[in-house]
């Protein structure tokens, strides 16, 4: 079917407000299409939600062929300032932040140019689950233009962790190098496919999801709190969030249970125990909780991914829980007869040649050398496979400098003036500007740490939440393939300065268009 006429008239202020940017081909006209499994391929955990597609995690997203002029993305964003990445050809052709506020969501588009013939784009969510999610409300190409999903990998993997495996603070030293001030950490600093998980996925050319949030661990999250432990989110479709998915009710993302026959991993690694250790360091004596908390996790991930090969690694970061991870895994095999589980303990962050990010974290020469160096061999001897270079993507490597300038176009959304989010949104839209943080400068940003992260995510757990429902792929399959066409879009140049209360920004990795909507 068509997409509905009552979702082409929530896009409209999206889409209206966008016509500054370019669209087709000279006087075209445009087409939507859902962003559904007949659509586009889609990456780590999705829910198809209000006619939009949802996700979460850290490197999330879609991936499909395409052919046409330009693809823009029509997105919504609820929550913290939201990094994304676009890729066209598997070369980085955006990176920029969408801003906001916790109970602020945020309509807007992203727009990149593509080549002659079919081209492969894929557009990941770069900052991670627990500070935003983000969906797709519709993928716009030329009328007439092709697109279908990119094709499976033989090889698939999936990384369960915590801030390391996130990406965190990964784009800003621990101190300022010309100041010297402590920088404080905000998403806009963040990015998972900067990160070892990600790295890895590229060097094997394999499929990835992560499923990992900053302060996350085994038996504690950082700072003792039993809020954020992984076995009581790995099994939903996002980790805890406090971000709302609905323009309606108070929807979460983890209220949706993940369907995990949608993806079933060959080798699955756990970096987890780095925040447990905030306690144990002055609770030795009870790590008897950890090791049987590990057991326990371990049986979830096994009930679930059967046929995987499961790796227990940890010491990014300190591996001063090594020996009590070690230990559960032996009694974990010993009780279940599983002889598919290893571990293995990584060399942490050295300081002299690596130095730090926020918060003492790894920058991406420590995540490199663990994934090319230590992990990435490990895998490669357990699964046959064979380890290939990181490519040269522009992942690790553009800068503004030289970075293809893409288009972010950013707007309040429009809600139901019954509905809790509507509230904060006109709140939001009646203050001086709207929210947009620079990629080159974290204080812009709501900053927060391992620690603060952990603190509000636990105030979350005390909000309602949605019953558990099923996994949206079935949503997803029951939708249709076929475009609705925008008969009034046609072609418009680029508009430079300011226009119909627009203004562009520079910010590292593109271009971010600001829209101030007044009721």
């Amino acid at each position: 079917m068509k997409i509905r006429r009552a979702f082409i008239a929530g896009m409209c202020s999206a889409v209206l407000a966008a016509s500054v940017l370019p669209a087709s081909a000279e006087g075209g006209k445009t087409a939507f299409y859902e962003a559904t499994k007949e659509n586009v391929k889609l990456l780590g955990r999705t829910v198809y939600h209000e006619d939009a597609l949802w996700f979460a995690d850290s490197a999330a997203g879609v991936e499909f062929k395409a052919t046409g002029t330009t693809v823009r993305f029509n997105i919504r964003i609820s929550g913290d300032p939201t990094r994304v990445g676009v890729y066209v050809n598997d070369k980085l052709v955006q990176r920029g932040v969408f801003g906001g506020k916790k109970t602020t969501e945020k309509m807007g588009s992203i727009t990149a140019e593509l080549e002659e013939g079919e081209n492969t784009v894929k557009l990941i969510k770069l900052s991670e689950g627990p500070q935003s999610s983000m969906s797709i409300q519709s993928i716009e190409i030329d009328e007439g233009a092709s697109i279908k999903p990119a094709e499976a990998k033989e090889k698939k993997l999936e990384f369960i962790g915590d801030s390391i495996t996130c990406g965190y603070g990964i784009d800003l030293p621990l101190k300022d190098p010309d100041t010297g001030k402590t920088n404080s950490f905000s998403t806009v600093s963040e990015d998972a496919s900067k990160a070892y998980a990600y790295q890895l996925a590229e060097m094997f050319d394999a499929d990835v999801s992560l499923f990992s949030g900053s302060g996350y661990g085994i038996w504690c999250n950082y700072g003792g709190g039993r809020d954020n432990i992984m076995e009581k989110f790995y099994k939903q479709c996002g980790p805890n969030t406090w971000n709302s998915i609905s323009a309606k009710d108070y929807t979460l993302i983890q209220s949706y249970d993940w369907d995990f026959t949608q993806y079933q991993p060959q080798c699955i690694v756990i970096n987890l125990g780095t925040n447990d250790w905030s306690y144990f360091k002055s609770h030795m004596d009870e790590t008897d909780n950890f090791e049987e908390s590990y057991i326990n996790f371990l049986k979830i991930v096994r009930e679930n991914n059967p046929n995987a090969k499961i790796v227990c690694t940890l010491g990014l970061m300190g591996a001063d829980l090594f020996t009590e991870m070690d230990n559960a895994v032996d009694d974990y095999k010993a009780e279940t007869g599983d002889s598919e589980v290893y571990t293995l303990e990584l060399e942490p962050i050295d300081e002299s040649s690596e130095g730090y990010a926020v918060d003492y974290h790894p920058l991406p020469a420590s995540n490199t050398r663990a994934a090319e160096e230590e992990l990435g061999p490990f895998i490669a001897e357990l699964m046959k496979w064979e380890l290939g270079k990181m490519p040269d993507d522009g992942t690790l490597t553009l800068t503004p400098d030289n970075l293809v300038q893409g288009e972010f176009h950013e707007e309040n959304a429009e809600t139901d003036d019954s509905s809790e989010n509507s509230s904060e949104s006109s709140k939001a839209e009646s203050s001086e500007v709207s929210s947009v943080v620079s990629e080159a400068s974290s204080s812009e940003a709501s900053s927060s740490s391992e620690a603060s992260s952990a603190s509000s995510e636990a105030s979350s757990s005390g909000k309602a939440e949605s019953e558990s429902k099923t996994s949206s792929a079935a949503a997803s399959n029951a939708s249709s393939s076929k475009a609705t066409v925008n008969p009034n879009q046609t072609n418009q140049n680029p508009t430079t300065g300011m226009a119909g209360g627009m203004a562009m920004i520079a910010i590292m990795g593109g271009a971010v268009i600001i829209s101030k909507r007044k009721k």
